[in-house]
């Protein structure tokens, strides 16, 4: 491989990194309407509407009528002529279905409103798909009885939508084109704060910043201001007792009553003692929990 293929594949993988962050994230987002949506004046409509927002979109022959999908740019992959990187652009998991009024009441009329979900699995047969029938907003009884049949017995989630339409259909588009972008950076994130690794987590909020030696006090106190029942006066009563952990860590190792100190240590009230106010300990959950995990060798040790 060339030094400048190497170099552009680099600069894929570093852009990579950046795609799925929030205010980013939907540059590489974009809509795919089906061809069959110019027909209508609705859907011409909101094709114009399309035009003066930020949101990205083509035009294409879908597998089902007058639905809508969204594609996400994956990153560069196929290097053309060693001089570009073709984008590659792949589904999402979303698919909307869009009835205009007269279109859905000819649906009810034909009783062929439970075939819905079989044509678009038929349409879009992967797994795991998620699709969403949008209607006008209904008002009879009758109507809205078989959306809710819709939703019960096909699995469809169903949008009803007031007046007026496009604008309506357009704020609508808006949200789900958010939402979808954001979704692999929410689902990382829910991985790492779904667990105790929340507190390994590379979270760049309220850090400390450590040059020269200075910062390594305030490093303490926010790590531990992370751990559960420790509030700011807390970890400010701990640390004027244990300035850095390795104090904690040898007096653990050296005094076998230092749990106890530990939960007799007073906490200091950052206003001062008031009136009908008694004294607060560390206490011996905490210093207990403190203990353990400092000192504990078992990587599946319940803190």
């Amino acid at each position: 491989m060339s030094n400048k293929a190497e170099k552009l594949l680099k600069q894929a993988l570093k852009e990579q990194q950046k795609r799925i962050k929030p205010g980013e994230c939907q540059k590489y987002v974009r809509l795919v309407l089906d061809t069959g949506l110019l027909r209508s004046a609705w859907g011409q409509e909101l094709i114009s509407q399309l035009n003066t927002t930020d949101l990205k979109y083509v035009l294409r022959s879908l597998a089902a009528r007058n639905c809508i999908i969204w594609e996400r740019n994956v990153g560069q992959h196929q290097l053309l002529a060693d001089t570009a990187l073709d984008d590659a652009w792949s589904m999402e998991q979303q698919v909307l279905l869009l009835y205009t009024e007269t279109e859905f009441q000819r649906t009810l009329k034909d009783q062929t409103l439970a075939c819905i979900g079989a044509k678009l699995h038929d349409a879009f047969p992967l797994a795991n798909y998620q699709f969403t029938v949008v209607v006008p907003r209904q008002r009879h009884e009758t109507t809205n009885t078989a959306l809710i049949e819709l939703q019960l017995l096909q699995q469809l989630h169903v949008e009803q939508l007031g007046q007026p339409l496009g604008a309506q259909l357009l704020a609508l588009l808006q949200r789900y084109t958010k939402a979808i972008a954001e979704s692999p950076y929410k689902q990382q994130r829910h991985a790492i704060l779904g667990s105790f690794k929340k507190y390994l987590a590379n979270d760049n909020k309220q850090c400390v910043r450590v040059e020269q030696g200075n910062g390594y006090g305030r490093l303490w106190q926010q790590h531990l201001n992370r751990l559960p029942l420790v509030t700011l006066e807390v970890a400010e009563s701990i640390i004027a007792q244990y300035p850095c952990p390795k104090r904690m860590l040898d007096h653990f190792a050296t005094d076998s009553q230092a749990v106890q100190t530990l939960a007799d240590l007073r906490i200091k009230r950052n206003n001062g003692a008031q009136p009908l106010q008694t004294e607060r300990r560390i206490g011996n959950v905490l210093s207990n929990k403190l203990y353990t995990l400092y000192n504990s060798r078992d990587p599946n040790q319940l803190i």
